[in-house]
């Protein structure tokens, strides 16, 4: 059997190269003048025929007339798919006889960047969204540290009424008890003690209206210091809802920052991938 030159044997595996790869390949062969063998990716399959004369400015002439490797990077919008195509010189004996050329497929190169960007997008709105709630809830807390304040005040000064209240229930007592010794000491008088009696009355119905007036002050403040006690127990309750947001809002912006750096990471992948020189 006759030895196979470089330029056969790559005519030889040109059919099957593609199949041994997971990516889209394509293969092409040339010799000095004409492709000798062809198995493009679809897109560009129109762009090299088996025959037909190699173009001057082609990646393979270039190849072959500076005896380097030509890596050309292809756009989208020049044939449908975006692809990276690599040249090479094929020597037998020092001399140049033909070139051979990879194409690869960047589409999912491609879809690759376009996810690292979102997700890079997405991690930004997420860390601002996250500094917005931050801060918001900073000042809910300043504002429940506020009114924890305030109602811890207004329930010393309800606790401090306790002693107006017990006045006034004194006076009214003592009122009444002059009221009620006035009366008598006008029945013993008769007579003579008919208007101080009714005086002596009103002073007893001042004194029974002052009691109930207290009373009721009394049940008014309770049910505010009852109201007070349970602001205090909200207050207390959206405190350590602010406390568990905030570890929260800490995890989230951790997670976060994980995001952003595997976005770095992919966006990093990506451009190794479509960086073929």
């Amino acid at each position: 059997m006759a030895e196979l030159s470089l330029l056969q044997a790559f005519v030889q595996i040109t059919p099957v190269l593609p199949e041994l790869l997971t990516q889209r390949v394509g293969i092409v062969v040339a010799d000095r003048e004409k492709w000798i063998a062809a198995n493009s990716i679809d897109e560009i399959a129109s762009q090299v025929v088996v025959g037909e004369t190699i173009k001057p400015g082609s990646a393979v002439a270039v190849a072959m007339r500076e005896e380097r490797r030509v890596v050309v990077n292809v756009k989208k919008e020049v044939y449908g798919v975006p692809y990276v195509a690599v040249s090479i010189p094929l020597r037998e004996n020092g001399i140049v006889i033909g070139a051979v050329a990879i194409h690869q497929s960047l589409e999912q190169h491609d879809l690759l960047h376009n996810t690292a960007s979102t997700l890079a997008e997405s991690v930004d709105g997420l860390t601002k969204a996250l500094q917005m709630i931050s801060d918001k809830a900073s000042v809910l807390a300043a504002s429940g540290s506020s009114l924890k304040t305030l109602a811890d005040k207004a329930y010393t000064e309800v606790g401090q009424t306790d002693k107006v209240i017990t006045f006034i229930k004194s006076v009214a007592s003592q009122t009444n008890m002059l009221g009620l010794n006035a009366a008598i000491e006008a029945a013993r008088v008769g007579e003579q003690g008919r208007g101080f009696s009714v005086v002596a009355e009103e002073v007893r119905k001042l004194a029974v209206n002052s009691a109930e007036s207290a009373e009721q002050i009394t049940e008014t403040l309770m049910k505010i210091r009852d109201s007070i006690g349970k602001i205090n127990e909200e207050i207390n309750q959206v405190s350590a809802v602010n406390v568990e947001q905030a570890a929260l809002i800490q995890e989230i912006s951790a997670q976060s920052q994980s995001l952003r750096n595997i976005s770095q990471n992919v966006e990093h992948m990506a451009g190794s991938v479509g960086d073929a020189e």
